[in-house]
């Protein structure tokens, strides 16, 4: 475990469970190894999903996010108003990836899932 490598590691678990892209990474692992570059970190972040401990979390955005992969899957929520994500736990995919293996002849070997709408803050200031 280089040096780098720890210091996106620690990037990530700073993130308090949100999904970050690349340039928060960066410039997270960049205040705890000051000499880290950006390429560096594209290919870390590569590894470690490769490995299995890091997750790619796919938003709809132009920018990848990721996180750390836990032992639970995930879904998603975004808030359109302030780019909140919120984390949603339990997924009712099952009988869709089994009736797509059905229909298609096509393994389904994982999915992703964003929603996108209001959070409770921004629906309170709004009502407001």
């Amino acid at each position: 475990m280089t040096p780098q490598r720890k210091a996106v590691l620690k990037a990530l678990e700073g993130m308090a469970g949100s999904p970050a892209d690349t340039a928060q990474l960066y410039r997270s692992a960049k205040r705890r190894l000051p000499g880290i570059g950006l390429a560096t970190v594209y290919r870390t972040l590569e590894l470690l999903c490769d490995l299995g401990i890091v997750n790619r979390v796919h938003l709809h955005e132009d920018s990848q996010h990721y996180e750390l992969a836990g032992s639970e899957h995930r879904h998603h929520l975004v808030c359109v108003s302030c780019r909140k994500i919120l984390p949603y736990r339990g997924c009712d995919l099952q009988e869709l990836t089994e009736r797509v293996r059905d229909e298609s002849d096509f393994l389904v070997t994982s999915h992703c899932l964003s929603i996108f709408g209001y959070c409770g803050d921004c629906l309170a200031s709004n009502r407001t």
